[in-house]
């Protein structure tokens, strides 16, 4: 019976280290929420369209190099979705879940369901070197302390990331951000599987 206390501190650690970017608000560079309307006013264009408008603005980018626009809706619908540790759904969702969802609903890519899982796993290869990120490229942070990887987010452009956050659900936020540049690890490049 002694062995309880140390099981439960084992599972709880197990429990935080599974998806967490907990924090308060620091600076200019948090979270970004996305304004509903960014495209040019006036502007008699479609949905598809006002979407990428929308986000180029926040990414700091011409709308045109935004050629991945199933992403950014995808992104769109859950942008504002709360955290929920362990959910998979628009009730709640988490980091790790967030980036799985993505990846299948974007790409048909499986990945694991934790962070670790996703980093260590053989479908995404690590790299350390941030002047090489692409669109896609998945970033992990340590965010828990004595973890190697608790949260992961999804590279866009510009030194910008979507991810599942404790403290604002799905949102874009910045690597230059002081709290996720101190806790950044590594990104890692999602192999497509070729078709035969």
């Amino acid at each position: 019976m002694k062995q309880w206390p140390l099981i439960l501190i084992i599972f709880g650690s197990m429990y935080l280290a599974a998806c967490s970017g907990s924090r308060k608000s620091t600076n200019r560079y948090d979270t970004i929420m996305v304004k509903p309307n960014s495209a040019p006013s006036g502007a008699n264009m479609s949905a598809e369209k006002r979407t990428i408008y929308k986000y180029a603005a926040y990414l700091k980018t011409d709308p045109d190099s935004l050629k991945n626009v199933i992403l950014y809706l995808f992104i769109d619908k859950w942008l504002k979705t709360p955290y929920k540790y362990g959910g998979n759904d628009e009730s709640g969702i988490d980091c790790s879940g967030f980036i799985q969802r993505l990846l299948v609903d974007v790409y048909s890519i499986q990945v694991p369901r934790t962070s670790a899982q996703q980093f260590f796993t053989k479908n995404v290869e690590p790299f350390h070197d941030n002047q090489y990120f692409s669109e896609g490229d998945l970033v992990f942070f340590a965010t828990v302390p004595g973890q190697p990887i608790s949260h992961v987010g999804m590279y866009l452009r510009n030194r910008y990331f979507v991810n599942a956050s404790t403290s604002s659900g799905v949102s874009l936020a910045s690597l230059d951000d002081p709290y996720w540049k101190k806790r950044f690890v590594a990104a890692g490049r999602v192999k497509l599987k070729l078709k035969k």
